[in-house]
């Protein structure tokens, strides 16, 4: 949980720099500025017509950190939004709910120029119901670890924000070409190996779909010090300060039991660990922890708000479930 003086500030900026994430230039499309046709939900996004011919040659190792060699046929059009698949991964198959992580390089199937690239950089991450109705067909049904490309037809397209690349001759009618490396799906949940807790520790109490939803509190007495307890251990990459990070988490007084505050309600909380944005409770506690993991905190008044906190804060000592989602 952030501190409070940092919670609007910090949120903004980060969301910011998710929907900018496909632009390198700040005035850029990104997948996110939806045409009307991109606003369907995920229960309408039918996959993109696979054509194995499609004028496009990719040479280079799948990798993220490295951008491809690619080379158009141009001026290439479609009316209907295809796909190929140049290189083949074994990872599990991307669904039209999921939120994925992809390296991607955008250019102009008139001309064959290059408008945009993530390669060597941090990966952009998108839920497929709202992102670019045509990034999402081409993106369904393939697997983590394909490098897919992408033709897309300009009604699946970006619309009239495509000028903002600010290429001469590329608009609303240009066929997009998008190259692009599928590096994960972000899951939904903690998901790894169960971890018994010792006795006496606050129990996480879980819905029929295992959303943890409160505590059941056997021992009410404050911690001296910061309790912090794998319960699903999972095996992404450990955290370290400075990560962003996306979680669900449930907040509770210790005293009680009674919740104060649950992520799950609304979307995966995204902050920066191990800066000072956070609690102390926090910043100490998910260090070190790995991505998939649903960690179990105790956090003392003193590593949290304190007894005498800010307005609207809760006061004394707190216990958390936190599932860590994602890194970058």
């Amino acid at each position: 949980m952030r501190r409070r003086t940092a919670l609007m500030s910090a949120s903004a900026a980060l969301a910011m720099s998710l929907l900018g994430a496909c632009a390198s230039e700040g005035d850029s499309p990104s997948p996110s500025e939806q045409t009307a046709s991109a606003s369907a939900s995920a229960n309408t996004i039918e996959p993109a017509a696979t054509d194995d011919n499609l004028a496009v040659q990719v040479t280079g190792e799948v990798n993220p950190d490295v951008k491809p060699t690619v080379q158009i046929t141009t001026p290439l059009s479609v009316t209907e939004t295809s796909r190929k698949i140049v290189a083949k991964g074994t990872g599990p198959e991307v669904k039209s709910t999921d939120k994925i992580a992809f390296a991607y390089s955008l250019y102009a199937g008139s001309t064959g120029e290059e408008l945009d690239s993530s390669y060597g950089k941090t990966p952009a991450r998108f839920e497929l119901p709202k992102i670019t109705m045509g990034l999402a067909r081409g993106f369904v049904g393939t697997h983590v670890g394909d490098r897919v490309v992408i033709a897309i037809a300009p009604s699946d397209g970006f619309g009239d924000a495509v000028k903002n690349f600010g290429k001469e001759n590329v608009d609303a009618s240009t066929t997009i070409v998008v190259v692009a490396d599928v590096v994960k799906i972000v899951p939904t949940m903690a998901e790894g190996t169960a971890v018994t807790p010792p006795a006496g520790l606050p129990t996480v109490v879980t819905n029929d779909k295992g959303v943890p939803t409160g505590f059941t509190i056997t021992d009410e007495t404050p911690p001296a010090n910061l309790v912090v307890q794998p319960l699903i251990e999972g095996t992404g990459e450990p955290l370290t300060a400075g990560m962003n990070v996306s979680m669900q988490y449930v907040g509770a007084t210790l005293s009680d039991g009674k919740v104060f505050q649950s992520s799950w309600e609304s979307s995966p909380f995204q902050s920066i660990v191990g800066t000072g944005q956070l609690i102390p409770g926090w910043d100490k506690g998910l260090i070190g922890q790995r991505v998939g993991s649903r960690v179990l905190l105790v956090i003392p008044a003193s590593e949290a708000y304190g007894d005498e906190p800010p307005s609207g804060a809760p006061a004394g000592a707190l216990v958390f479930v936190v599932d860590i989602l994602d890194s970058f």
